[in-house]
Order: structure tokens, then C-alpha cells, then sequence
């Protein structure tokens, strides 16, 4: 009994710690520290989840389409959120840039690995001018930090960029990426560098460099996007198969592909207003699972007991500053776990209810164990290029 009270007390100590980071000298938000980890839960889960959105099993397409539908817009808001307090201090850093370049490079190489090991591809070299799977967002934040660039270069006074020239330049990018996702070149270039994905998912990037800018709290709960949110994400679950046609959003491809699903009539003579629509509904569904994380890590932390609670939410906090490495290296164990005969069963269904929460519940543990497993510092460093210190 006294063993189990001082290790919750030690993860106590821990959590309470989070809220500095004596390494660099920046103080952490803990809440958006667990809801990162909460995120790159759902990033793990949602791969699993990948070759099963179309079982006969509903439960595991469900899930999947949920999850898509906020998870990388929660994650380019927050990317953009954190960006602008780094550029607003020294710029544009190209170490940064570079690094990514290099991330993409090695992800791109890694992922040819696993093809070549699990899916038997005929190509001896990866291509790394297309981009529709895990890498893209690497490719993708290095486009966005450099899109901000111009910012420097013409609208740079004496005291720096002024406020207002940021918005309306966030603000104009915001609006143009709209239309520019509809542009026919789409069909010509498809996955090109990862444009589509570009595109389809600055406006997030951008918006969260305006919520940094005008000092958005995340330690206060908005009432309206977190019901809004909540309605979203029920209703997406609940009228799935309604819903369906319009969830090629949810993935940031070019316009062409979202005008071709079986949509109603309005929106395709109109499938702007799907992108455009696409933006506050991510955003709201976001907010509300953030809420949820909120809440449950606050009231958590009050209860004395629940150890095995407090781990998972030791895990989730870990995990939320160390995203990257268990987003660079997670996809090859999902991969390697398909080559089991059973998952075919799942993938074409006709099981039991039973096995099938079973099975679902089976991918929860294991996408917690890669958490446990990918989240550590020495990886971060190596994705973050800062081998040695």
C-alpha cells in the first residue's frame, strides 16, 4: 500500500513539473501537452484503423471517419499556434526547415522499407515527389513555415512585422486556399509534393498563428464550438452512412475528388462550400474532444486513487511532448501487424460483436504500447536533427 501511494504521489509530482521546462526554458501548458498525446493517440489508432474503414464490421469505419475528421486539423492549428511565438522571436529558421527536409527524406526511405517487407512493391527507390501517406505532414509543415517568409522579406519594419500586416497576410492565405484547392491543375498533379494536402490544410496552420496572436486561452472553456463540436462528432457517428460521401474532406485532396463522390446535388454545383464548411466543423469537433481532455486530466488529478488512470495520463503528457518520433516511426509496426492472418477476417467481416470489441480493443493497447514505447527524448532529438545537444 505504501509503494502504490508513493508512486502515485511521484506521478503526481510529475504532472505538476510538466508545467515547466527547465531544458529550454519555456513553460509548458500541461493541457495542451495531454491533448497532444490524446492526438498522437488517435494519429496511431486511426492508422490502425486504416485497413479496416471499409469492413462490414461498422464500428471500425465509425471510428476511423471520426477520427479523421479533426485529428491533423487539431494537430496544424496547434503547429501553427506554436510556430508563431517561435517566428515572432527569430524568424524564419532554415536549421528548421532542414531538418524537416531531412525528417522527409528518412520517412520517405523508412516507409519504402516497410512496402518493400509487407507489401511487396516492385520499386527499388521511393518517389519522393508524391506524397499522399505518412510523410506528408512533415512536407507539409515545411511549406508552411516557408509561406510565411514573405512576411520577413517585404513587410518588415524597424520593429519587426507589424500586427496588423500578419493578419491580413494569414487572413488573405486563409481565404485564397479555398479556390486554389479547386484549381484543375489538381488532376494533373494528384499527390505532387504533398500540394493537396498543402492546400486543403493551411488554413489550420494559419488560424492557430491568429489564435497565438490574439492571445487564445486554452485554459478557458468555450461553451458554443465545445456543444457545437460535440453535436458534429455524435451526429457524424450516428448517420455515418449519410454522411459518407462527404468525408473525402476529411483527407485534404484536391477539389476534383470531393465533386465526383455521390453528394447531394447543392453541393455539386457548389463543393467550395464542403471545404469552406470543412474548417469551423474540424475546428469545433476539435474543441470539443480538447474539453474533454481538459476535464477529465483536471478532475483526475484530484482523485488520490485510480493509479492505473494516472499512468495513462502520465503516458498522455509524455506523449504529447514527444509527438514527432511516435509519428515518424509508428506506421511500420501497423504495417508488420497486418501481415497476421486473423486481421483478414476483420477486414472482411462476418464476425462475432463480441471478438470484434475485442479486436478493437486489442488496437487500443497496442497503439498505447507504441506511446509508451516511441515517446521518448533520445528519438525526439534524433527527428529534431539535435543529436549531440
Amino acid at each position: 500500500m505504501q509503494d502504490s501511494g508513493t508512486r502515485m504521489q511521484d506521478n503526481r509530482e510529475r504532472m505538476r513539473d510538466s508545467k515547466k521546462e527547465p531544458e529550454n526554458g519555456k513553460k509548458r501548458i500541461p493541457e495542451l501537452d495531454y491533448y497532444k498525446g490524446f492526438l498522437i493517440y488517435l494519429v496511431v489508432l486511426g492508422h490502425f484503423l486504416l485497413p479496416l474503414k471499409g469492413s462490414p464490421h461498422s464500428l471500425f469505419g465509425r471510428s476511423f471517419y471520426l477520427i479523421y475528421s479533426f485529428h491533423m486539423p487539431a494537430f496544424l492549428f496547434l503547429s501553427g499556434y506554436f510556430f508563431f511565438g517561435r517566428w515572432k522571436k527569430r524568424g524564419t529558421q532554415f536549421r528548421s526547415l532542414f531538418s524537416y527536409f531531412l525528417l522527409y527524406l528518412f520517412m520517405k526511405c523508412l516507409m519504402h522499407i516497410a512496402d518493400l517487407l509487407f507489401y511487396h512493391s516492385k520499386h527499388l527507390f521511393p518517389d519522393f515527389l508524391h506524397e499522399s501517406s505518412t510523410p506528408w505532414y512533415i512536407l507539409v509543415l515545411l511549406f508552411l513555415e516557408l509561406s510565411i517568409l514573405p512576411l520577413e522579406l517585404f513587410f518588415k519594419g524597424k520593429r519587426g512585422v507589424s500586427d496588423r500586416a500578419t493578419i491580413l497576410y494569414l487572413s488573405i492565405l486563409i481565404l485564397l486556399s479555398f479556390p486554389l484547392s479547386f484549381l484543375e491543375i489538381g488532376r494533373k498533379w494528384k499527390d505532387l509534393l504533398s500540394i493537396d494536402r498543402l492546400i486543403s490544410f493551411a488554413p489550420f496552420f494559419y488560424m492557430g498563428m491568429i489564435a497565438k496572436k490574439k492571445a487564445f486561452s486554452f485554459q478557458k472553456i468555450h461553451v458554443l464550438p465545445c456543444l457545437l463540436g460535440g453535436a458534429f462528432a455524435v451526429t457524424l457517428f450516428l448517420f455515418f452512412r449519410e454522411l459518407y460521401p462527404y468525408t473525402r474532406v476529411f483527407y485534404g485532396v484536391w477539389g476534383y475528388r470531393i465533386e465526383r463522390e455521390a453528394i447531394a446535388p447543392f453541393f455539386k454545383a457548389f463543393p467550395i462550400l464542403i471545404r469552406i464548411g470543412f474548417f469551423p466543423y474540424a475546428l469545433c469537433i476539435s474543441y470539443f474532444f480538447y474539453t474533454l481532455v481538459f476535464f477529465f486530466s483536471t478532475a483526475l488529478k484530484r482523485v488520490k486513487s485510480a493509479t492505473l488512470l494516472h499512468r495513462v495520463l502520465e503516458l498522455l503528457l509524455r506523449s504529447g511532448q514527444y509527438t514527432l518520433p511516435i509519428y515518424v516511426f509508428h506506421r511500420p509496426f501497423r504495417d508488420a501487424f497486418f501481415q497476421f492472418s486473423f486481421t483478414k477476417k476483420f477486414i472482411l467481416g462476418g464476425m462475432h460483436g463480441g471478438l470484434v470489441l475485442l479486436f478493437f480493443t486489442v488496437l487500443m493497447g497496442i497503439s498505447f504500447f507504441l506511446l509508451f514505447l516511441l515517446g521518448r527524448k533520445s528519438l525526439d532529438a534524433f527527428c529534431r536533427m539535435r543529436l549531440g545537444g
